[in-house]
């Protein structure tokens, strides 16, 4: 496993709040783990012991949800709305 530090600055570049980017990745992490998920689910039926093996292999092969997350967010691909912007909205 490869494991890079990510700078503050890098990390601070044109964003708000710190703990507001944790909120964010924490959830968009969760997507991405419930996503794999419902993957996996559809695939419970398979009997084959060779499509079994091809599927244990993708799954060792992806990164870590967190990191798609973190990569997400620092290149500005993550799209989000807060409590405070619906409202300001409305008035």
């Amino acid at each position: 496993m490869n494991v890079e530090a990510v700078s503050f600055k890098k990390f601070y570049k044109n964003k708000e709040n710190i703990y507001k980017n944790i909120m964010l990745i924490s959830k968009r992490s969760r997507q991405i783990i419930d996503q794999r998920f419902m993957e996996m689910e559809a695939l419970l039926n398979i009997e084959d012991t060779e499509q079994l093996n091809e599927i244990d292999s993708d799954i060792i092969g992806k990164p870590k949800s967190i990191s798609i997350a973190m990569d997400e967010l620092l290149d500005n691909d993550l799209e989000y709305s807060s409590f405070s912007d619906d409202n300001d909205e409305n008035e």
